[in-house]
């Protein structure tokens, strides 16, 4: 724990117990960032921004253009608009491997190449082609000749608008874009002084962007010679220019991007994060706005100074630097939210990054998926970024899928531990119906959301044979600030932890729910934490949160705050942490001795391969409700129900028989099949209670 950068918060805790802000959501003038660290990485993270779970045209298309060049990217607005493409960029002699991986994620089935062999050469054609992409070159003898044939193949150019840009000075032509992309209108480009391209017949109307200096009266006057109707978009300079194409949009939207309006090369017009703007503007139906890099222009700052917009900024500092953004009124992203949403007996955790990416760390049982939806739809979000499942019992999964099947999910990590439960099959096939990445995580790992943010995996795996001890652990830091994420993994691997890890944390979410399997005294003193936080059900049949623990974590000095009270909102700067919930005491009257979670005493005694039985007996005191749980044939991963309201007798035992001789004389013999089951040469047993926790395995 980095105690320095908490003197100040030590002692104001001495004086008034907690510092406490009351919470609210992230004000209306922050703003997300969409950068990579190549111009390639940030037209790939604009791509994941609007296309989270890949591409859903039925033409499924992507637009490539020539990363180091805009001059043929220009033209493109209107086909990303058409074909709902993402615009992705490449080098001229060879494919990125980072852009074919994008090309997979977004399912694409076809590319269109913007430019001739000169921009993109015959080599990336053919990597692409190889891989088994319908590819289309679009293409002509000069820009101008290719801004027409993008239109001709966007379908674009048989319309009666059509939009009139510079070739050679970029910034007009990106102002243009959002219109273009947005209404499917095609842009065309031209020289200062002359028309540069023979406009189809069917054009009515032209609107120039920009003023005289970049477009004459000479070209406006050919345009109206020809009996096109001219309306210029301009402004005395590239930004006012572009809050005139801004206020020209009749779109009903909140959305807007911020893009560099300056090269970033003094020796070429050079705009690489601009150019992929147009296909996310058409996907949000969103503004551009053209910023300087460093400082605000007064037309763009006067132009935002009434509005509460929904903000995305493309590119790094070195495209538009923080102090721009300031200037313009907007909040420097330097929160990390971190809420424990109250879903009952369960976990759900949702974290927003200081970026504006978000991450799920699971979502309760099934029945709480509408509480999980509430509050993210409270806090504005309108897609998960990540999902972290952090093991396949019911109370951490179930609520996942309401999530899933309402926002689109950028990414899933899971345990890999398998499970045969409903909930767990149904999770796993809406990923896959969805076609969302799906990773299992391995420790060691960094789930990678924001440069201010590290999120390392400490501890996951399918070989753990318990559920809890498979949950995926996440030490999530901000600066000076740590949350330690131990889904329900017990004191075997506190125990690992504490030899591999520095576990220093400010917030513990204490393990297991509060469960005597979790949170020793070793683990405890190793986190040194500051708050501890209980997400349960009040009244549970567990017992949670039980007394050892939490005297355990009393006195050590924790303070503790618990979901029962409502979600928890906490949020820190990097420094200072700030809470919305004072810490209370979960159990103001502990039991003397911890409850024991009622865990039926219940095993597999003995399994016949050959016979098709299985014994299972209630070695316990008292009877047992079997309603809910399953047995698990491990090799053929085949499951039997017991029925409802099923009762094993303390002392009892039941066999589950199944091939030819089946029999089903039910509280002694219970048919499951009369197909064979289980596999002569090896299989293995798995008995699972009705939370879909492995209870037994023989």
């Amino acid at each position: 724990m980095k105690k320095v950068s908490f003197v100040l918060f030590s002692i104001i805790l001495v004086i008034s117990s907690i510092v406490v802000y009351p919470f609210s959501s992230e004000a209306a003038s922050d703003y997300t960032r969409l950068s990579g660290s190549t111009r390639l990485d940030t037209a790939i993270e604009v791509s994941k921004e609007g296309w989270p779970n890949g591409l859903t045209s039925s033409e499924k298309a992507v637009v490539l253009a020539r990363a180091d060049n805009p001059a043929d990217a220009l033209a493109s607005a209107s086909l990303a608009g058409v074909k709902d493409a993402s615009i992705l960029l490449t080098y001229p002699t060879k494919l990125d491997q980072s852009v074919v991986d994008e090309l997979k994620r977004l399912g694409t089935k076809k590319v269109y190449l913007l430019g001739g062999a000169a921009a993109i050469s015959a080599n990336v054609e053919n990597s692409l082609r190889s891989k088994g992409y319908d590819v289309q070159r679009v293409a002509g003898k000069s820009r101008f000749e290719t801004a027409s044939e993008i239109n001709k193949v966007a379908g674009t150019s048989k319309g009666t608008k059509a939009i009139l840009a510079n070739g050679y000075t970029v910034a007009d032509a990106l102002s243009a874009s959002a219109a273009s992309s947005i209404n499917q209108v095609p842009i065309y480009l031209t020289e200062k002084n002359q028309l540069s391209v023979n406009l189809p017949s069917s054009i009515k109307q032209v609107d120039v962007y920009g003023g005289v200096g970049v477009i004459s009266t000479n070209v406006e006057k050919e345009l109206k010679a020809k009996g096109i109707s001219v309306k210029r978009i301009s402004g005395i300079n590239r930004y006012a220019t572009s809050v005139a194409a801004a206020e020209n949009l009749n779109i009903n939207s909140d959305n807007i991007i911020l893009v560099r309006g300056t090269s970033s090369s003094s020796t070429k017009q050079d705009y690489p994060d601009a150019v992929a703007a147009s296909g996310l503007a058409n996907k949000m139906n969103a503004r551009i706005l053209l910023i300087h890099p460093e400082h605000s222009a007064s037309e763009t700052k006067q132009y935002l100074s009434d509005k509460t917009l929904n903000t995305y900024v493309l590119g790094g500092e070195n495209a538009i630097s923080t102090n721009a953004l300031n200037e313009l009124g907007y909040d420097s992203p330097g929160r990390l939210l971190v809420h424990f949403i109250d879903v009952g007996q369960g976990d759900s955790i949702f974290i927003e990054m200081p970026n504006g990416k978000t991450m799920l760390v699971d979502g309760g049982k099934k029945s709480a998926g509408d509480e999980v939806l509430s509050h993210l739809k409270s806090q504005g979000v309108n897609k998960i970024d990540v999902m972290v499942a952090t093991h396949p019992d019911a109370d951490h999964i179930g609520g996942l899928i309401d999530v899933l099947n309402e926002f689109p999910v950028g990414k899933v990590i899971d345990s890999g531990k398998p499970h045969t439960s409903e909930t767990y099959l149904e999770y796993l096939s809406l990923i896959d119906q969805k076609n969302i990445p799906f990773k299992v995580a391995a420790e060691g790992d960094f789930i990678e959301l924001d440069q201010a943010v590290n999120v390392e995996v400490l501890n996951s795996g399918a070989n753990n044979t318990d559920n809890n001890d498979a949950s995926v652990v996440l030490m999530v830091s901000h600066e000076e600030v740590d949350y330690l994420l131990t889904g329900d993994a017990g004191v075997d691997v506190e125990e690992r932890l504490i030899q591999e890890y520095d576990l220093d944390a400010e917030v513990l979410k204490v393990g297991h729910h509060g469960s005597y399997t979790s949170t020793s005294q070793a683990f405890v003193e190793a986190v040194d934490p500051i708050f501890g936080i209980l997400s349960y059900g009040e009244g549970n049949q567990y017992g949670h949160p039980h007394s050892e623990v939490y005297n355990r974590l009393m006195d050590y000095g924790v303070d503790l705050i618990s979901t029962v009270n409502g979600t928890i909102e906490m949020s820190d700067d990097g420094d200072y942490i700030y809470i919305g919930q004072q810490p209370t005491n979960p159990n103001p009257e502990p039991t003397p001795e911890p409850t024991p979670e009622p865990t039926a005493d219940v095993s597999l005694t003995g399994v016949n391969l050959s016979t098709e039985v299985v014994t299972v007996k209630n070695n316990g005191s008292n009877d047992t409700n079997m309603t809910g749980w399953t047995l698990v044939s491990a090799e053929g991963n085949q499951t039997f129900n017991f029925p409802a309201n099923f009762i094993l007798k303390s002392g009892s035992s039941v066999h589950i028989t199944s091939g030819a001789n089946a029999i089903n004389n039910p509280p002694t013999y219970l048919k499951w099949t009369g197909a064979y089951i289980w596999n002569n040469a090896g299989d293995t047993a798995k008995l699972y209670n009705s939370q879909g926790e492995l209870v037994s395995e023989y």
